[in-house]
């Protein structure tokens, strides 16, 4: 099945294209320049394929939380995409594909990634299933929230953060800490879209992002007091 798989809710551009047996996955740290760089990138991993774009069976797209002109230059994207032919378009969570490599940890894990000021996205998941709401939340919160969980797994670009944070202010074990802190997994994101559209077909799938707080111009229009969380 031809799968592409389009992430830009952060700084880090991921873009994920299965074909057949092969698969091929870039991650690309471009800051604010993702309407530059993201129909580029998708045409060279396309040719690079063999395939044309009209052979996409399915394209899979991040739905945040994060950057809000970021997630806006992929959703539309992907919906421009989609418009010229009958290749379904699905929305999925970032921080979902970020926690699906460790669906068998025997734990709690925590996906994280930045919303700035000490402050983050973050959801947990227990066997692959979302335990928790999206939230956005201070990470010194967060990490007391924490407290009443054995075995954590921190993953994502804030996951060192919060480990520190744990670490200074709890004496606990039962903390792992994934090395990678990947901004995102588009390879991930890429196969959660592909077993939800063969599992359920083609069906109407959620495409509007995921905002869990105002935008910047917002918070300075009416203030940090509108900030959701």
């Amino acid at each position: 099945m031809n799968v592409l798989a389009i992430d830009t809710a952060t700084e880090v551009l991921g873009i994920a294209l299965s074909t057949g047996g092969e698969r091929r996955v870039t991650t690309v740290r471009i800051g604010l320049k993702h309407s530059e760089t993201l129909l580029p990138w998708i045409k060279l991993l396309i040719e690079d394929s063999g395939i044309q774009l009209d052979d996409l069976q399915l394209i899979v797209c991040s739905l945040g939380p994060g950057s809000f002109t970021g997630l806006r230059i992929g959703l539309a994207t992907a919906k421009g995409l989609a418009a010229g032919s009958p290749c379904p378009l699905i929305g999925i969570p970032g921080l979902d594909a970020l926690a699906f490599r460790y669906r068998s940890f025997r734990g709690v894990v925590i996906a994280l990634s930045d919303a700035r000021r000490n402050v983050v996205y973050a959801a947990l998941y227990r066997q692959g299933e979302r335990i928790s709401d999206y939230l956005h939340i201070p990470l010194t919160r967060l990490a007391l929230d924490l407290q009443e969980f054995d075995n954590l797994l921190l993953t994502g670009s804030e996951a060192e953060v919060l480990a520190r944070i744990i670490a200074e202010e709890q004496s606990r074990e039962g903390v792992t800490l994934d090395k990678g802190l990947p901004f995102t997994d588009p390879e991930s994101l890429l196969e959660i879209g592909k077993e939800l559209f063969e599992r359920k077909g083609n069906i109407q799938y959620n495409l509007e992002p995921l905002y869990l707080r105002k935008s910047e111009a917002e918070i300075k229009l009416y203030g940090e007091a509108l900030n959701l969380e």
